[in-house]
């Protein structure tokens, strides 16, 4: 057992290696990948004007192309405008529904993506993970990662995949104008705004189901600071847990149509998920857990240090090679140069100040 994990660990710190090496690229790609998914998944809307067939039909690949890559350099506020205008661009062709659908986007782009950027892409994930039929994997690692604030996100993205189908929907059964007539324009907008009224009136299950996935989200935040061993692991499988319940609870009594079986496979299949994701964030060895107590002049402190597990890397046999002793080249005879002779001092003049007695001529 300790074999495999020690293979495990060091294959994660490969894997880890990689992705440090060229993050930059691979996190575009996959951002790109996301965003080619997204909009393809919004073409299938098909109800846009006349005007927009050439696009969709004819250039549908270089427009889902350009979209993408725009998407992928955007930052997430831009990201969910361009998410916001596709889908108004694919309900075009029934203008009041568009018009509704692109407000109440912009509302939530204003009031919540441009103040919380970060947090925002979590409505993008909520759509992704009821897509697949795992919103709790989405709701565990946003309360494991993003904290008590990851609740608004949630409950916004399901409100988000509950109403984009009744948008649909709505924009079919809706009778498309032939003419653009401004005095009628306010009674369609009229009909479509009661309709709108009273299916929020009347259908609570987007609301439940995302108060539902907001307490998983805030069970596993709480649980994981905890100060016990393993309480990440503790966290994600009460969030399951939590789940399960709740989701069959809310199935029982609301009437709200979802799979008993399918709570359960999504729901361990999105705690293994996230597993996974924990155990290439970190792993701790919570056998060589120390326990610190010191104090200074105002506080007493307690701290508990748990140490990360890293591969240890294979020693390998060291190899003793012996060389032969280098053989020394003989030294030269030193050659004794010959010495410099000693600087001559200068003579010394000795100066009398004895005037010289100057004779006169004999007359």
């Amino acid at each position: 057992m300790e074999q495999f994990m020690e293979q495990t660990i060091a294959i994660r710190q490969q894997i880890i290696g990689f992705y440090k090496k060229f993050e930059i690229a691979i996190n575009y790609i996959l951002k790109f990948l996301v965003a080619l998914f997204i909009f393809s998944r919004i073409n299938t809307i098909g109800l846009y004007r006349e005007e927009f067939y050439v696009l969709f039909e004819t250039a549908s690949f270089a427009y889902l192309a350009l979209i993408s890559l725009i998407f992928t350099l955007s930052p997430p506020a831009v990201a969910l405008f361009l998410v916001a205008l596709a889908i108004t661009i694919q309900l075009s062709a029934v203008l009041e529904v568009a018009v509704f659908v692109f407000l109440l986007m912009m509302l939530l782009i204003i009031f919540y993506a441009r103040l919380d950027p970060r947090r925002s892409m979590l409505i993008l994930a909520m759509v992704f993970g009821f897509f697949f039929n795992m919103p709790y994997a989405v709701a565990m690692f946003a309360g494991l990662y993003f904290g008590i604030s990851s609740m608004i996100p949630i409950i916004l993205g399901t409100a988000v995949w509950y109403f984009l189908p009744f948008f649909t929907n709505l924009a079919q059964t809706t009778t498309i104008a032939t003419e653009f007539d401004l005095f009628e324009l306010p009674v369609s907008f009229m009909e479509v705004f009661g309709k709108i009224y009273e299916q929020l009136t009347t259908d609570f299950s987007w609301i439940v189901i995302g108060f539902v996935l907001a307490m998983v989200a805030l069970a596993v935040h709480l649980i994981s600071r905890i100060a016990i061993n393993y309480s990440k692991d503790i966290a994600i499988a009460a969030g399951a847990v939590i789940g399960i319940i709740c989701m069959i609870m809310v199935v029982t009594v609301a009437d709200i149509d979802m799979s008993i079986g399918g709570i359960f496979l999504g729901s361990i299949l999105s705690a293994l998920l996230v597993l996974v994701v924990k155990f290439f964030d970190n792993v701790l060895d919570y056998k060589r857990v120390e326990r610190v107590v010191f104090d200074d002049e105002d506080n007493y402190y307690y701290v508990k240090i748990v140490p990360k597990v890293k591969a240890e890397q294979a020693e390998k046999p060291e190899k003793t090679v012996r060389a032969k002793k280098p053989i020394r080249p003989e030294k030269p005879e030193r050659v004794q140069l010959p010495k410099k002779p000693a600087p001559v001092e200068p003579e010394e003049y000795t100066y009398h100040s004895k005037p010289i007695e100057r004779k006169e001529p004999e007359e």
